[in-house]
């Protein structure tokens, strides 16, 4: 049965929706969530879910939002959904304490409720198990699990809760961990405040200090410090993430003349989650706000061409950049990501394989790659008549490659790999749910990442394409098929054993 189309509801205007929104420039609030109409258009949709059971009808006004070409405002609206399912999860909206950092979209909402309208009730349990092509939010992944088959959705919402780093990062990092505090006070300061800024896949803080810290000749009384919840990067080149990682790649921009903020000091905080790193970091003075204020389009260019240029100006050698990841040609990257695929998946491992024989072992001269340069990590800030550059931030998955991808991939063949690196990110994580050894990730982003691409490289017909359940399913059943073959073998040693007699020493000597 096809799903209701919520566009077509009416708002309380009395308009559809979809009339409302068609010409609508979005905008989002100063916490970063999507604001305004749109806003109050996707809380609606998001509540309705849980009240009617009308499932994917966020992933409804999500799509629609970027059919009208407003994609920049997607990870707005990603947030605002999430922030709302989580709502929702735990009474609904207007049970949710009072905070300056709520999203505007729920002020509406809140009125009606203090007005004297009616409580929203969220529908049954049993409801909701039957409802089978749910496309309700786990709480964590870019775009609530729209583009996931219902097997999979229902596999990711049963994963461990560290499998949803950000809804785990805000429950379980509430406030600045005590390890974090003591480390400053054995550094002669102490933290006047702290404010915890976003949980996505790390915890970010606001942190002010007295008396501030001084290093090589600066005072710092303003500080970042960002606690790493997320150990798997969500980038096609990169896989692990650690503070170390990230220091280096900070050192490495920073030796090729990119500003990036200055690394105070390192260190790791127990937490409910387990033992995080930490890195604390200069508080960078800008006006940019994410998804909200930016460089005009051609001065952003132009400052990001700008970046791009010092940093393929860099020479980095493998020794230089470890623990950095380092591809040095195409055939090196598919080699190190074929690795990572179960044996179980050998289908994968095979299609990897075959692309790979045609790919040449040509060493290129490697550079250090942000990849996730956007407008919330290029800060910038107007000067006079043109705007400047203040730093580059977010650093978690940078990887040293071949310099020609600082400008993004041109080759086919580079834009095929990095695909093949998706599939094999995918399938080294089915093997972790089936072994249930699944790092802290962001595993519904994660795995709508591997379906992405597993359907390009079906439609290029080099792979075929499978629901990432199936992948888990298929590892799980070797598995066990495995530890059977372990426990006959075992019980034939046993039965061996058993039937042989040591001789005795006389029945040795006759």
């Amino acid at each position: 049965m096809s799903r209701p189309c919520f566009l077509q509801q009416s708002s309380p205007a009395g308009r559809k929706w979809q009339d409302v929104l068609q010409d609508l420039q979005p905008c989002a609030d100063k916490a970063g969530f999507l604001a305004g109409d749109w806003g109050n258009c996707l809380v609606e949709a998001t509540e309705q879910e849980h009240t009617k059971g009308n499932y994917g009808q966020a992933g409804q006004v999500i799509d629609f939002l970027t059919s009208r070409g407003h994609r920049g405002y997607e990870k707005a609206a990603d947030k605002l959904e999430r922030l709302t399912h989580r709502a929702m999860r735990t009474g609904g909206i207007h049970r949710q304490p009072h905070s300056d950092l709520d999203p505007q979209a729920w002020a509406p909402k809140r009125e009606a409720q203090e007005a004297g309208g009616p409580e929203p009730r969220a529908v049954s349990q049993s409801s909701s198990s039957r409802s089978s092509s749910s496309s309700d939010s786990s709480g964590s992944g870019s775009s609530g699990g729209r583009k996931l088959d219902p097997e999979t959705k229902a596999l990711c919402r049963s994963a461990p809760d560290h499998a949803r780093i950000g809804s785990s990062l805000e429950q379980c990092v509430q406030d600045l961990p005590m390890d974090v505090i003591v480390e400053f006070t054995q550094r002669g300061t102490s933290v006047a405040s702290a404010k915890r800024l976003k949980s996505s896949f790390h915890s970010t803080w606001l942190v002010e200090v007295s008396p501030g810290m001084i290093q090589d000749g600066k005072s710092y009384d303003r500080v970042i410090i960002q606690i790493l919840g997320s150990q798997v990067g969500d980038q096609p080149l990169s896989l692990h993430i650690s503070g170390n990682q990230i220091v280096k790649a900070m050192h490495l921009a920073r030796r090729a003349g990119v500003r990036v903020p200055d690394v105070l000091f390192t260190g790791s905080c127990g937490t409910q989650l387990g033992t995080l790193d930490f890195i604390v970091q200069e508080y960078i003075l800008t006006q940019t706000v994410e998804d909200v204020v930016k460089a005009p389009r051609e001065e952003w260019h132009r400052i990001e061409g700008e970046v791009t240029t010092k940093l393929k100006a860099q020479r980095i050698g493998r020794e230089d950049a470890a623990p950095v990841l380092v591809f040095e040609s195409l055939a090196e990257y598919l080699a190190w990501f074929q690795n990572l695929v179960p044996p179980a998946l050998r289908f994968i491992g095979e299609a990897i394989d075959q692309f790979a024989r045609g790919v040449e072992h040509r060493p290129t001269s490697p550079a250090l790659l942000h990849q996730d340069i956007n407008c919330g990590n290029l800060l910038t800030s107007a000067v006079s008549q043109a705007w400047q550059l203040d730093a580059v931030i977010d650093w978690e998955s940078a990887v040293v490659a071949p310099s020609d991808l600082l400008c993004r991939p041109r080759e086919d063949k580079w834009r095929i790999a990095m695909d093949f690196g998706e599939l094999a990110k995918g399938a080294w994580l089915a093997g972790c749910m089936a072994d249930k050894t699944l790092p802290r990730c962001d595993l519904e982003a994660l795995v709508e990442n591997y379906t992405r691409a597993a359907k390009k490289l079906e439609t290029r017909r080099l792979v075929r394409y499978q629901s990432w359940a199936s992948l888990v399913e298929t590892c799980q059943r070797v598995s066990v098929r495995k530890g059977e073959a372990n426990n006959a073998r075992a019980a034939s040693s046993g039965t061996l054993l058993r039937s042989f007699t040591p001789r005795t020493d006389e029945q040795i000597q006759s």
